[in-house]
């Protein structure tokens, strides 16, 4: 019941620190939703197919967000 969501917030945490792209892991999440809802599921399950892609989206915009406050960016000339 859990591993779903969870696969897809790790999925979208692991996508930002791979490639430094919020959106790539939410298209993949996307992709193999889409795929797995026509093949295996039927076209039962579109509302969780955008509810994981929106979790994927969300932990990777949460990742770089904490990734910016925790870097703190460099003004030159300020001391």
């Amino acid at each position: 019941m859990f591993t779903f969501p969870v696969a897809s917030i790790l999925i979208g945490i692991i996508g930002y620190f791979i490639f430094k792209n919020i959106y790539l892991a939410p298209i993949l999440v996307a992709l193999i939703s889409i795929i797995a809802n026509l093949t295996i599921l039927h076209s039962l399950l579109w509302f969780w197919l955008i509810l994981y892609t929106l979790l994927s989206l969300l932990a990777g915009l949460c990742v770089k967000l904490l990734s910016a406050l925790k870097s703190p960016t460099k003004q030159s000339g300020h001391f």
